[in-house]
């Protein structure tokens, strides 16, 4: 049986179970940053290719495509791969980050030295791995 494959977009694939997105300039791949999903994916390739004079996925608003001319391609690369790693920090940082909770137990007879009971205190602290990808 096969299964449907999603629907083909220019400047995406999915590799290492990652979306991803390049586009080609002057000659050269040029990795535009790995993503969630496909939709993303083309998203990120559609600014790039109204960057570079091409034809898109989807249809850019003119809000976006206003706020794009204000680039040059170099600031446009930076800007877009930093705020995919900002992306990715806050959703590492999410992932990882737990309340910490006090538990205290019931005092069943357990008492310090002068009578005084005894709580416990329990964290869970995970520790945070934070991954410095590119957009």
């Amino acid at each position: 049986m096969k299964t449907k494959n999603p629907r083909k977009m220019t400047g995406v694939y999915f590799k290492n179970m990652k979306w991803q997105a390049a586009i080609k300039v002057d000659k050269k791949q040029i990795h535009l940053g790995t993503v969630e999903s496909q939709e993303e994916a083309a998203r990120l390739y559609d600014r790039a290719a109204f960057m570079c004079g091409r034809e898109p996925n989807f249809e850019l608003p003119e809000e976006e495509k206003q706020e794009l001319k204000q680039y040059n391609w170099d600031d446009f690369l930076a800007m877009t791969r930093s705020a995919i790693n900002n992306k990715k920090h806050q959703r590492k940082l999410g992932a990882g980050r737990r309340k910490k909770s006090e538990t205290h137990l019931p005092n069943n007879n357990r008492k310090q030295e002068g009578g005084t009971p005894v709580s416990s205190i329990s964290e869970d602290d995970e520790d945070v791995d934070i991954e410095t990808s590119v957009l």
